[in-house]
């Protein structure tokens, strides 16, 4: 029981990963908060976990007074999960500033919100903050510029977070590939698996274990499957990336 009596919270755990997460860290003995806007999914997961909370991480008053309830009830915080996030799959010139502001908000500003409030209870606890980012964080895509935005943004922020908290908390940041949830489609990318034929996709379940194994061991980063892993090393020289991507169709020349 790896996480046996640690008080973990976590956001958007209502469905896919975080309610994989959430899941997850029971089986391990935690005691799970499960934060949420979809109330019937809150319902159905509270009786899964110790106790399950509305929460909209864009909202200051609700961010501060689940953080306060989880603390008031169990006296402190020992993991903070940061799995609430929003897709945007558009190319760049149908991609409004209003639209890329809405991801922002929830992937980046509602991160570093939820992490500032439960931020004093993890330092008095030396607790970890795992933040469930993307291969999305690690090299861009297609159609992808809010979102890469967002989660490189998320990325970045927990690198220097980590600076800010040396010592006291440890940050964890996992990177998955695309996962078999709703999440393309909640987006409205319904093609995903037609533009990606042969793509074997991650389960949430896969995703929770690994970042169970990594929130565990106080891992720095985790990249998910030898795919993201090759492609993030092959980001790290982006002019044969382009070429390559260009050569197979991944990316096309406009205009």
């Amino acid at each position: 029981m790896r996480f046996s009596d640690q008080v973990v919270v976590i956001s958007g755990a209502t469905s896919g990963i975080g309610l994989s997460l959430a899941r997850a860290f029971t089986r391990e003995g935690a005691k799970v908060v499960a934060l949420g806007r979809n109330q019937d999914r809150l319902a159905q997961v509270g009786r899964e976990v110790d106790l399950a909370m509305t929460c909209d991480v864009t909202s200051d008053k609700q961010v501060e007074v689940a953080i306060d309830a989880a603390v008031a009830r169990y006296g402190r915080i020992d993991v903070l999960v940061n799995n609430a996030g929003v897709g945007l799959f558009e190319d760049v010139l149908d991609t409004s500033m209003g639209q890329l502001e809405q991801v922002m908000a929830v992937n980046l500003v509602g991160m570093a919100r939820l992490t500032q409030a439960a931020l004093p209870s993890l330092i008095e606890s030396r607790g970890r903050v795992v933040q469930i980012a993307s291969v999305a964080g690690q090299r861009g895509y297609a159609r992808h510029t809010a979102y890469c935005a967002s989660k490189h943004a998320m990325i970045g922020w927990s690198e220097a977070l980590r600076c800010d908290v040396a010592g006291a908390v440890d940050v964890v940041v996992v990177c998955p590939p695309a996962v078999d949830t709703t999440f393309f489609e909640n987006a409205g990318y319904t093609t995903f698996e037609e533009d990606h034929p042969g793509l074997q996709l991650w389960t949430a379940d896969q995703v929770a274990e690994e970042t169970l194994d990594a929130t565990h061991r106080r891992e720095a980063r985790r990249i998910l499957g030898l795919r993201a892993k090759a492609l993030y090393a092959a980001s790290l020289v982006p002019g044969p990336l382009d070429a390559l991507r260009r050569a197979t169709g991944k990316v096309k020349k406009r205009g």
